[in-house]
């Protein structure tokens, strides 16, 4: 259970997840953390993130590469249209961050989108036509215009924007601030 359904057993709230690329010029087949990122020490890097999700049942393993994410948000936006994108993003989450898979192939797509009973034939005419580019294009626009640079970034309505993987109290503390100034 990551933070966000965490919250939703303690507050009322409603989430919607859009697709967004940080580094859409990631190379088809992935690029190695520390290639992209000049003096990264991915495995510090992925143990922290473990650290911090181990409470929440979030598992990180240190994977090797950064995938290119276009094939994955645009199957997220197919998933989405058939009401299941809460079962995909899980399934893509625990892909890369978990199994330490490449996002970017297209086999371990169409695995995800067989898993949850969906048309993998109807999912490649559609990534063919180019269908979900427009949503990602139009999500790009809006997080350029909020300055969003990483993800995940939380839009809390009435609140400040969170950004990265941050403690589950931070998210607490500004939901209980914001029901508190709601009920003055």
């Amino acid at each position: 259970m990551g933070i966000v359904e965490r919250l939703k057993t303690e507050f009322d709230i409603a989430d919607e997840w859009l697709p967004f690329e940080i580094h859409p010029d990631t190379p088809l087949g992935g690029v190695r953390w520390e290639d992209y990122f000049q003096g990264m020490d991915s495995v510090a890097f992925f143990k922290q993130l473990d650290r911090q999700g181990e409470p929440l049942g979030v598992r990180f393993n240190s994977q090797p590469i950064m995938s290119n994410s276009s094939l994955a948000m645009q199957a997220g936006e197919f998933a989405r249209k058939s009401g299941h994108h809460k079962r995909y993003h899980e399934a893509v989450f625990e892909a890369f961050f978990t199994k330490c898979l490449d996002i970017g192939d297209q086999q371990i797509i169409t695995d995800i989108i067989n898993l949850l009973g969906l048309d993998p034939q109807a999912l490649d005419a559609e990534l063919k036509a180019g269908t979900y580019m427009s949503v990602l294009s139009k999500t790009k626009k809006q997080a350029s215009a909020r300055m969003v640079t990483a993800a995940p970034t939380f839009f809390i309505e009435g609140g400040p924007q969170i950004t990265g993987a941050q403690p589950l109290e931070q998210f607490r503390e500004t939901l209980r601030n914001l029901q508190q100034v709601a009920g003055d």
